[in-house]
């Protein structure tokens, strides 16, 4: 194997729509990816390129790590706030992800932030004719009460909807991948706390879907036309609680820990205690915690009929994780 093939193999392995069931649009105008500097924004980027798209990341700084991880990209530098920045970063593009948040703020700050740049967002977007906007947001029964996080994701997506701009929407749990906040916080807790004491909360149900399952279904809407306009719900092959989730882990890792029912569930404590002994921040561990107390699976399947792949187990996408983190590891050492 020559070096070039070398260089690709070691490139490929971190990709993941090789095998999707839809075909990369030939003589598609460019696409701005919105939170390129964040997780899934982070990975969605390389997979755009591989397939051949033109690209245009927006990122509120500037940075020479841009160019540096994907040379071909054109980098606008706009905060969701700023109408003029936005309209600059929107100028000649085709179609938009929206991936921005503004849980760092806390409860008492993302919901109005999140509302007004989605606005913002959706209104020069009309103004530069934009063709499609693809949303990645949260899933949760709008029929139950929902916590004030997933409440934010679902108003975020009536924002986006309110324009002349086609909006297509994924709707995600908790995503599981080397680096994501939600496996940050499962991998720390596990690896640091021998008992758990199990709240009520702990035992509602969830549908984990891994990272790479995300980046095929938002690549893949944008290849298929006819989502555009709809929404969808996606998710993993399993249901579990999160209480079983933890289980997955500690075995994997070979583990014993010990689970306490306890009748005690304070989200801010558990918050405050999952803060201190994960790199996760208090106010982001603080909003995903509190949309703990919700059902979040599936209940639409309609992506299927158009993406007919098979998503990856909750326990294959951990092992994938924890081998890109320790992969990720000796890179650092």
């Amino acid at each position: 194997m020559n070096k070039h093939s070398s260089t690709n193999t070691d490139k490929n392995k971190y990709l993941f729509c090789d095998n999707l069931p839809s075909k990369p649009l030939m003589n598609m105008g460019k696409v701005l990816v919105t939170g390129a500097s964040g997780y899934v924004g982070g990975k969605l980027v390389p997979e755009l390129i591989e397939r051949g798209y033109k690209v245009r990341i927006m990122v509120r700084e500037t940075s020479p790590v841009y160019k540096t991880l994907w040379p071909e990209v054109e980098v606008a530098v706009a905060d969701a706030s700023n109408q003029e920045q936005l309209k600059a970063a929107l100028d000649g593009i085709d179609t938009a992800y929206y991936l921005i948040h503004s849980l760092r703020l806390g409860l008492r700050g993302f919901e109005v932030a999140d509302i007004r740049a989605a606005a913002n967002f959706r209104k020069a977007a009309e103004e530069k004719h934009i063709k499609r906007i693809i949303y990645l947001g949260g899933l949760g029964d709008i029929r139950s009460s929902l916590s004030s996080h997933l409440r934010n994701r679902i108003e975020v997506a009536q924002e986006l909807k309110k324009g002349r701009v086609a909006v297509t929407v994924l709707r995600a749990a908790v995503i599981i991948g080397s680096g994501s906040a939600s496996y940050e916080i499962i991998q720390h807790l596990v690896k640091a706390v021998p008992i758990i004491a199990v709240p009520s909360w702990a035992r509602t149900k969830c549908q984990p879907i891994a990272i790479s399952d995300v980046i095929k279904y938002l690549v893949g809407v944008l290849e298929i036309s006819e989502t555009s306009g709809k929404s969808f719900d996606i998710g993993g092959r399993d249901i579990l609680t999160y209480e079983t989730m933890l289980k997955i882990f500690a075995s994997l890792l070979n583990k014993k820990m010990i689970f306490i029912p306890f009748p005690f569930s304070n989200i801010r404590f558990y918050a405050y205690c999952a803060s201190i002994l994960t790199p996760v921040s208090n106010p982001i561990i603080r909003c995903l915690m509190e949309g703990l107390k919700n059902d979040v699976i599936c209940l639409d399947k309609s992506i299927k009929s158009f993406l007919p792949f098979e998503p990856v187990s909750y326990r294959d996408a951990l092992v994938k994780a924890m081998s890109c983190g320790e992969q990720n590891r000796e890179k650092v050492i």
